[in-house]
């Protein structure tokens, strides 16, 4: 009976030190979770760092009055993560008048769209694309007057696909088309069969260009047959039997969301992004496919601005 009341006795002793801990306000101190000291960082490294924003989002220099306020709203939030954050989502978002670029939305888009014709198309200029698609308008119309009924098929599907490429730096800022919808335009018209000659550049080509590998034997040998002999075959877990379902596929696979977060760290760092970083910005990407918060993450860090 002693032992139990000294049991009990304890555990009253403990309930109360819980409850008088709750009452208490306590600061706990989380080692390497304190702010970084901003404080020997130059006014010059800062309009570094809010120029490169501007160049590498709407690919030009900040003017004297975008740097100077940007630059003092950084100053005035001691360089705080948020308030880059609001910087570069000002920059990507944006849709109020500036001069020059219409607004920072306008300029933001047509720098992804000038980045994915670079990328996939080696720059073509409109002009180029838009002559293309003149030219299978009036070849359609031609086939038509000769009642060439797969003549006709031909040219509006080459027509189309010009189109689509020229309207999807205005869809996706409108957000009626996703990033990986742009790229797959990109990909698929006679520019980009032009650079990459036959089924057989062109499986290489996709793989290369979305994923920077090239396909290992079995993913070449399926994606040959969808290309060239319209076989039905499961590319990365869709079933596929023609060039857009082929890649649609490509487009909407896990590999595709990792090889974007890559290409934007080794575009924006300089470097391949570690397992950890990975880890981190990867699953939100492949729920929302929002590329912009992506390049938040690589654009809001101090190894960016280069505050280290």
């Amino acid at each position: 009976m002693k032992t139990v009341s000294i049991i009990r006795g304890g555990m009253v002793c403990l309930l109360m030190g819980l409850f008088a801990a709750c009452e208490k306000s306590v600061d706990v101190l989380i080692p390497g979770n304190l702010q970084p000291d901003y404080s020997g960082i130059t006014t010059l490294r800062v309009e570094n760092y809010v120029n490169r924003l501007f160049i590498d989002l709407l690919g030009r220099e900040a003017t004297e009055t975008e740097r100077q306020e940007a630059v003092q709203e950084l100053r005035d939030s001691t360089l705080s993560n948020s308030i880059r954050r609001r910087l570069i989502t000002r920059l990507q978002s944006d849709t109020s008048f500036h001069p020059g670029d219409s607004s920072y939305r306008h300029a933001y888009c047509e720098r992804i769209y000038q980045l994915m014709k670079a990328r996939f198309l080696e720059g073509a200029d409109d002009g180029e694309l838009q002559l293309r698609l003149g030219n299978a308008r009036f070849a359609e119309t031609i086939a038509r007057l000769n009642g060439d009924s797969v003549g006709v098929f031909s040219a509006r599907n080459q027509a189309e696909s010009y189109e689509r490429v020229l309207k999807s730096r205005r869809n996706y800022r409108l957000g009626k088309i996703s990033f990986g919808e742009m790229c797959s335009y990109m990909m698929n018209n006679g520019i980009y069969d032009v650079i990459n000659m036959n089924s057989f550049n062109f499986v290489n080509a996709s793989y290369d260009d979305l994923f920077n590998r090239l396909p290992t034997r079995d993913e070449f040998n399926r994606a040959y047959d969808v290309i060239e002999y319209n076989k039905p075959a499961v590319i990365h877990g869709i079933a596929c039997t023609n060039r857009n379902e082929y890649l649609r596929a490509l487009t909407e696979s896990s590999e595709f969301y990792e090889a974007q977060v890559r290409w934007v760290w080794f575009t924006l760092l300089q470097r391949e992004p570690s397992t950890g970083e990975l880890f981190r910005v990867l699953p939100h990407y492949r729920l929302s496919g929002d590329l912009m918060e992506v390049q938040k993450q690589a654009l809001q860090s101090d190894e960016y601005a280069q505050f280290r």
